[in-house]
């Protein structure tokens, strides 16, 4: 009975862990439209605390954009930096007038973490579209002219590709291929779902959305109690409110982003997203059952494997082949470089420690913030 039972829910929940893979293929299928040539006014918001490394190229990075300088403001909210970061920021300001600085007292801080900072940048930018990164991302000269161009006259949000920026280099260790792979598979599979319309996750390295739409949601406030999720909560209540979003497929709009330097580093951060699961029950049900469904062919076929080694041989071959598959050609569409797909062994073996790691630590809150 109970081998019968644990075969049963180790099938149920592959398929609906490959149905929803053949739903984010199924999405990037879809014909790729023109992008519309934008002239909307837009507000650059980045939350910034302790960023002194980062700020400086990310600041000659914005002020070097392939879009009308008259028509987009860059607004770095220093959330209570006690390094260099807010005299950086304010000698940049000093030539740039489209640069502007808030100070954020988080002593009388109304919204949990980023948030309070977001939420008081946002409310200050003068520009039609909102587009939202951290202090550690590398955008492209066409970043903003790519993510505005997505804002057809139906559209309240755009989710747009965030990857580190490991590359084919073979020095880098294990912890970097890891989560290149793990960072990039998450995020093409996410891309694809919006594009189907499955609207479950996004990141706020990357993501714009109308002004607009984010007041008529209430901003933050009705995941003001929530310490973290700024970005796919926020994208939860657009769903909610039936607002369209979709995901910018288009090389101009990706983003790279500082890759941890070892294992604490990659789960701290893991731990502080995987903190939301339980959130996503209430915000959005069918993510939730996505993300059963994953943590289902993460851990019930190495179970089977070990009381019938035939039945767990099929399981494991059928999910490699469908992975793979899926994998190598979504990173072909991405464009990125053959070697770093063939993490993925090294990514299935150590997926089930890391997923019980994880999903510990966020529930019992064990991640630490700057």
């Amino acid at each position: 009975m109970l081998w019968s039972l644990l075969l049963l829910f180790t099938i149920c929940g592959s398929l609906v862990y490959y149905y929803y893979l053949w739903l984010s293929w199924k999405g990037y299928k879809k014909p790729k439209k023109e992008l519309m040539v934008g002239r909307e006014s837009v507000s650059v918001v980045i939350s910034a605390r302790n960023e002194a490394a980062n700020i400086r190229e990310l600041l000659m990075r914005l002020g070097n954009q392939n879009y009308p300088e008259e028509l987009y403001e860059v607004i770095i909210a220093d959330d209570g930096s006690d390094d260099s970061t807010g005299n950086i920021v304010s000698k940049y300001a000093e030539n740039w007038s489209n640069l502007k600085v808030i100070k954020i007292d988080r002593g009388s801080a109304k919204y949990a973490g980023k948030k309070n900072a977001l939420q008081q940048a946002v409310k200050t930018a003068i520009g039609e579209i909102i587009l939202i990164t951290d202090a550690d991302c590398r955008p492209g000269t066409n970043w903003i002219l790519s993510m505005v161009s997505c804002f057809e006259s139906d559209i309240d949000m755009v989710a747009g590709l965030s990857r580190t920026n490991t590359n084919e280099n073979l020095k880098y260790g294990s912890v970097k291929w890891f989560e290149y792979f793990d960072f990039m598979a998450m995020y093409a599979v996410a891309g694809g779902l919006i594009l189907s319309g499955k609207y479950f996750s996004c990141s706020a390295q990357n993501l714009a959305y109308r002004k607009s739409s984010w007041e008529k949601v209430g901003g933050y406030q009705q995941i003001i109690h929530l310490i973290s999720g700024d970005d796919v909560n926020l994208m939860q209540l657009f769903r909610k409110a039936g607002m369209k979003i979709t995901f910018n497929r288009s090389a101009g709009s990706f983003m790279t982003t500082s890759s941890v330097d070892n294992w604490g580093e990659l789960l701290n951060q893991r731990m502080r997203w995987a903190s939301n699961t339980g959130i996503q029950f209430n915000l959005n049900p069918e993510f939730f059952v996505y993300l059963i469904s994953i943590l289902l062919i993460t851990f019930l076929p190495w179970i089977v494997l070990i009381l019938n080694l035939k039945i767990g041989i099929w399981l494991f071959t059928i999910r490699l082949l469908v992975e793979m598959s899926f994998v190598k050609a979504i990173f072909r569409r991405f464009k990125v470089v053959t070697k770093l797909w063939l993490s993925y062994p090294l990514w299935l073996l150590f997926q089930p420690i890391y997923m019980v790691i994880v999903a510990v630590g966020g529930f019992f809150s064990l991640y630490r913030w700057k």
